[in-house]
């Protein structure tokens, strides 16, 4: 297989990387937006292990050689998640330009959070222009490393600390828009390794992995993992990626068209074949499926596993990390996995990730 590729548009997740040469096990070709250096100073922290008690974090951050600030300011109490994050330049008076204001719950589910991210973007793109939203999001890039730095790995794995990113996903979702480098009007679609506790939060749209290197991916799993003896080579696929080669492309954007390729696929095959394709892969856990009123017959919860060659939950490219069969499977989960062989950076991969090679 050929270097792996990738890139997140957040600088945090690969600074170390870059900075102190620690991924020796990979070499990663990544493209990441100049680095806004400054002073961060904690104000305030009061930081527990239970997203039900009541915490709360602030801080300033200087950024060196300008007269601008970011000061964030968040709170968890009564239910309620309150996060603040102000901006100010030329010492004139602070600026609250960006608010959560949600109920605690939506933070502890998680589903709607990405909802909630565009709504938010929505609201920025309308306040501000391309350049300001743009300035906020370089700042706002670094603090993630600079914050587990300061605070170390017990306090930082708190829901007041990843505020940070709830307020970055959104910036970043709204300069997306701004540049028109979506087609979607302020889209973050919901990833999958937020959910199952892999990452804090981030949209999928700026997860960038190598069209060179996903082809080449694509490919070598089409070639190994056949179903029932048949080939599945999605097509449009492979097209899209020959046609960005040497780009970086949204991870969002792969997994959306490899899935509807893949279900494409496996609707044309008959009883017979889906019967075959069940008998050579027995481990996957199975779902009832009715063809007719008269034929029902057992398929996997997600075939993309079998497409990867994902069977444990415990195997790259699943969403989570458990005993047993895994359930669900997608390009994010998949780049989180390689990025995290040897669970670095910890301001990305957090305190539950397991070292271990890919392939």
């Amino acid at each position: 297989m050929e270097t792996i590729k990738f890139k997140f548009l957040f600088v945090s997740a690969f600074l170390c990387c870059i900075v102190l040469g620690s991924c020796n096990m990979q070499d990663y070709d990544i493209q990441i937006p100049e680095r806004v250096f400054g002073k961060l100073n904690i104000l305030q922290k009061d930081l527990t292990i239970d997203v039900k008690e009541q915490s709360s974090l602030s801080f300033e951050y200087q950024v060196t050689g300008a007269t601008e600030q970011i000061k964030l300011e968040t709170k968890i109490a009564n239910n309620h998640y309150h996060s603040v994050l102000s901006y100010r330049s030329e010492e004139l008076e602070w600026v609250d330009v960006s608010v959560f204001d949600i109920d605690l719950q939506e933070v502890i589910d998680k589903k709607n959070m990405n909802i909630i991210i565009e709504k938010h973007a929505k609201t920025l793109k309308k306040k501000y222009d391309a350049k300001t939203v743009s300035r906020i999001s370089d700042i706002l890039e670094g603090l993630p490393e600079l914050l587990y730095n300061e605070l170390g790995q017990k306090e930082y794995n708190n829901e007041s600390t990843f505020s940070v990113f709830y307020h970055l996903a959104a910036f970043n979702t709204a300069r997306r828009s701004l540049e028109k480098r979506w087609s979607g009007d302020c889209q973050c679609s919901f990833n999958s390794s937020y959910l199952y506790g892999k990452t804090p939060f981030f949209c999928t749209e700026d997860v960038m992995v190598s069209a060179d290197w996903f082809y080449d991916f694509i490919m070598e799993k089409s070639e190994i993992n056949k179903f029932g003896g048949i080939q599945f080579t999605p097509k449009s696929l492979l097209k899209y990626l020959s046609d960005n080669s040497g780009q970086f492309v949204s991870a969002s954007i792969v997994d959306k068209l490899l899935r509807e390729e893949l279900d494409f696929f496996l609707r044309k095959r008959s009883i017979k074949e889906r019967q075959k394709i069940i008998s050579e892969n027995t481990t996957l856990p199975m779902v009832e499926t009715v063809k007719t009123r008269s034929e029902s017959f057992c398929w996997p919860i997600d075939p993309l596993c079998l497409f990867m060659g994902v069977f444990c939950g415990s195997d790259c490219g699943c969403c989570g990390n458990y005993s047993g069969p895994c359930l669900y499977c997608d390009t994010g989960c998949l780049i989180h996995d390689l990025t995290c062989q040897e669970c670095s950076p910890p301001s990305y991969c957090l305190s539950g990730c397991v070292p271990g090679p890919c392939y």
